[in-house]
């Protein structure tokens, strides 16, 4: 007898320029550690100048802190299953509404936490099958068995090869979203130019959703992230910031006359 297994929604999300990040920059255990434990210990270390984190330790420290900050949140509301890995997620839900919620919360907090990362979206299967965790005191096991269509789809729609920080829609999920109350405030079109990807991306979700002052110090924080990128990475946050002009406008809020200006406007 084989047993059919139900489809789920699926994210995937990414840590965008880990890669370099790794190769560019030395890595200090007990400062990733320190950052992760109690609050005397973080301050201990801000205040001490010749111990402040370099990238590498800040993206990866603040990426599994507001991913922990967002499951805890998510777990009032939702049920899902989480799979953590280097710079990468796994998260599956039941519901689109409920996917949405988190992965808007997420790449709020991811943004104003100056992590890029980008997000796939999608809906197929999702087993877990075993995890397993064996260590000595010289050598250690770890295991994560998962699987399914929606494991595939969904990262195939975050590396299609549309850039920026986003969170793209594959294919395969686009009736659903097309089914919530308002369509506008969670789906938009990416741009021309992107659509004739591989996969078939088209799409876009709205995940901006920030009360006024928040979003002035996100788009502050964003415009600092721009000035600091590497030339090989100002086309992810070209890219960002066209989206959210067209997530800010189908929201109902003015246009961004500038794009490049760290500060912008908007009515309650």
């Amino acid at each position: 007898m084989v047993t059919t297994l139900q489809e789920k929604i699926v994210i995937f999300i990414d840590v965008l320029g880990f890669s370099n990040l790794t190769l560019e920059n030395s890595l200090d255990i007990e400062m990733i550690v320190d950052r992760e434990g109690p609050l005397d210990q973080i301050f201990s270390r801000i205040l001490n100048e010749e111990q402040k984190p370099n990238k590498l330790e800040e993206v990866f420290s603040n990426f599994h802190f507001i991913l922990q900050s967002g499951f805890n949140l998510a777990k009032l509301n939702s049920k899902f299953t989480s799979i953590t890995f280097s710079d990468s997620a796994y998260i599956s839900t039941n519901y689109l509404n409920d996917a949405v919620k988190i992965v808007t919360n997420l790449m709020c907090g991811f943004l104003s936490s100056k992590v890029p990362v980008r997000a796939g979206i999608a809906l197929g299967t999702f087993e877990t099958l075993r995890f397993k965790t064996d260590i000595k005191l010289d050598s250690g096991e770890h295991a994560s068995h998962f699987l399914g269509t929606g494991v595939v789809k969904a990262f195939h729609a975050e590396s299609c090869g549309i850039k920026g920080m986003r969170v793209l829609i594959h294919p395969s999920i686009e009736p659903l979203f097309k089914k919530l109350s308002n369509t506008n405030f969670f789906l938009q079109n990416c741009e021309s130019h992107e659509i004739n990807n591989s996969t078939g991306v088209t799409k876009e979700v709205n995940y901006w959703e920030y009360n006024i002052t928040d979003e002035k110090m996100a788009w502050k924080i964003f415009q600092g992230m721009w000035k600091d990128s590497p030339q090989e990475a100002l086309i992810h946050y070209e890219e960002t910031a066209n989206s959210i002009q067209k997530m800010r406008i189908a929201r109902g809020y003015p246009p961004i006359k500038n794009l490049k200006k760290a500060t912008i406007s908007r009515k309650k």
